[in-house]
């Protein structure tokens, strides 16, 4: 991420001395210098970006060098809107005065009905304070670079003189790869679904509930689907409802997309009281099945309202519950809770194969197979990382490039999370500089969040991470960069759009959203104004997060919410003019955007 600030940051710095130049206005006089300075810095710095960023992730000293110059590149960022309003404003003035000097008795008859303002006076001594302001900061910037560039000798990073390509071609075959055969799961899905149509005794609990359990990247929600989606399961319930559980856990929200799903239309209804009420109205005596993907909480209490509330189902209502903890199985009062293990070597193979050698012909695949299996060696039993990496090799054709992939150090990371990241870093530095700029700023959607391609990608051009002279090449360029992440399975399609085959409606995996937030670590932020329902959140935020380097918040604002909690208001005022200023733009934008949909 830091290679795309620096990069555009040097961009701006180009754009904005030539306007300077072509406009003939001296707004900023006297730091030429400084300027050209700037930039051989930032080009120092851009040689060696590539070795930092990957160091990071083992070496804490690199991280907080980058995370110096990315606070160096912001501020720079913050001058050059100043430098480049300062231009707007004189520009104006200078084309009022030409206006006046084209109508000189007009202008001596307004000025004779006109007093004075005072302010006028001091407009000359206004602009050379703002001038000389702009310079000062530019030689502080400058100070603070030369700094940055010296302390980077000590890390002795590569150079890397090799540009990335801009993107990747779009296969010829498929835009997307092809997932639908599921390997190593088989059996376990067999049980699962026998289970589901098993029918339990009177005495037992209903409905019953069914864990799966396991670390992130097993599959558990492919699982989950897989069970969810047979023809037999769907013939067998007369209910079926499919909730993504967001954490930390909303049982009002939890409540309105069970009964959306069942209904059909969104509630007005606003208490859990009355959700749940409605809720028992439409599956007593039915058989239900209910699938919760994805639940963190522990807190019983969260729980036992709903429990109570489903006990008027039919028998055989199942509740299939996918988590990462085996505490929250028993807290849910599991029936049956399967564990997850890794999938066989020759599995993990199987799904590698499939998509890293969809685009090769069977020459090239005989001359990459050995180096393959060790790869898929290499992903330790996780379908999550299996598929990533194909998905990362599929662009890759010559074998030292494969080799550069198995022997990174990457692989070193012994951290169970890190462990799945490996594959999730490997591919994200095999991207161009804007494509990393643009998933890092995907850390700002909440876990879980489903969103579509046409509004990801205006949100990249409201944040210029899209360079391009008209507004329908930025669209077509973002649906580019979209696409190229799209294939490298950093989004999972959730559906199709209904009226748009261009536009897809899509998730990340959580694991990937944890990869995001990694890579953007206090920069982009998303804060719920629920958070004050729940004083254990508060603790969260006040012991988790922080603020200072914030550039990107997500602010959700729940339909009952009528006012921002104290905890949220001071930490609002806590972010950066420019966190401000992206989330107005943002807002202006998607203004634009519905005006323009419909």
């Amino acid at each position: 991420m830091a290679e795309g600030l620096v990069t555009d940051l040097i961009k701006q710095l180009v754009s904005v001395a030539a306007l300077e130049s072509e406009q003939e206005i001296r707004l900023v006089v006297g730091v030429d210098e400084e300027v050209e300075k700037l930039k051989c810095n930032l080009q120092t710095v851009t040689a060696v970006l590539n070795d930092a960023e990957k160091r990071q992730v083992t070496e804490e000293t690199v991280k907080l060098w980058l995370e110096k110059l990315k606070d160096a590149c912001y501020k720079m960022n913050d001058v050059i809107d100043e430098w480049n309003t300062a231009m707007i404003k004189s520009t104006i003035k200078k084309e009022e005065e030409n206006v006046d000097n084209a109508h000189p008795v007009m202008k001596k008859k307004v000025r004779s009905f006109i007093i004075p303002s005072p302010s006028c006076c001091f407009h000359e001594v206004d602009k050379l304070v703002m001038r000389h302001d702009i310079a000062h900061k530019i030689k502080d910037l400058n100070r603070k670079l030369d700094e940055i560039v010296k302390e980077k000798d000590r890390y002795q990073f590569k150079l890397s003189n090799d540009p990335v390509p801009e993107v990747v071609n779009r296969p010829t075959t498929t835009s997307f790869v092809d997932v639908s055969e599921i390997f190593g799961r088989e059996n376990v899905k067999n049980n699962l679904v026998r289970i589901l149509l098993g029918r339990g005794g009177e005495e037992e609990r209903r409905p019953r509930v069914i864990s799966l359990v396991g670390m992130g990247g097993l599959g558990k929600t492919t699982l989950a689907q897989l069970a969810y989606n047979d023809p037999k399961v769907q013939d067998h319930f007369e209910i079926k409802v499919w909730v993504c559980v967001t954490d930390p856990f909303d049982k009002c929200k939890v409540a309105k997309e069970i009964l959306e799903s069942i209904e059909g239309q969104s509630p007005n209804l606003t208490t859990l009281q009355s959700l749940l009420d409605r809720i028992c109205a439409n599956i007593a005596n039915e058989k239900f099945f209910l699938v919760l993907d994805d639940v963190w909480t522990e807190d019983y209490t969260m729980w036992d309202q709903f429990k109570v509330a489903f006990q008027c189902v039919a028998l055989s209502s199942y509740i299939i519950v996918t988590t990462r903890k085996s505490r929250v199985a028993e807290m849910m009062g599991s029936v049956s809770v399967i564990n997850l293990s890794e999938l066989s070597k020759l599995d993990c193979w199987l799904i590698f194969s499939k998509i890293a050698f969809l685009d090769k012909d069977p020459e090239q695949c005989e001359q990459l197979e050995d180096i393959g299996r060790q790869i898929a060696k290499r992903c330790k039993g996780l379908p999550l990382a299996a598929k990533t990496l194909g998905s990362l090799m599929r662009f890759k054709k010559s074998r030292e490039e494969w080799k550069t992939i198995l022997n990174s150090n990457l692989w070193e990371l012994e951290d169970v999370e890190k462990g799945l990241f490996a594959s999730l870093l490997l591919s994200y530095y095999d991207l161009s500089s804007p494509l990393k700029q643009c998933f890092s700023y995907c850390a700002i959607l909440p876990k879980g969040y489903i969103f579509s391609s046409d509004d990801l990608v205006f949100m990249w051009m409201a944040q210029g991470y899209i360079p391009s002279k008209s507004n329908m090449e930025m669209e077509v360029i973002g649906r580019e960069y979209f696409e190229n992440l799209f294939i490298r399975s950093f989004f999972q399609a959730f559906k199709e759009y209904p009226n748009d085959d261009k536009i897809r409606i899509c998730k990340m995996h959580d694991i990937v959203h944890d990869f995001a937030q990694l890579m953007s670590k206090n920069e982009c932020f998303t804060i719920n104004s629920d958070i004050k329902l729940d004083s254990a959140k508060k603790e969260d935020i006040e012991l988790g997060l922080d603020f200072k380097n914030a550039r990107h918040l997500w602010l959700e604002i729940s339909g009952e919410a009528h006012f921002l909690c104290p905890i949220i208001v001071q930490k609002i005022y806590a972010l950066s003019f420019l966190s401000i200023a992206m989330i107005i733009t943002y807002l202006i934008y998607s203004s634009i955007l519905d005006v323009y949909r419909h």
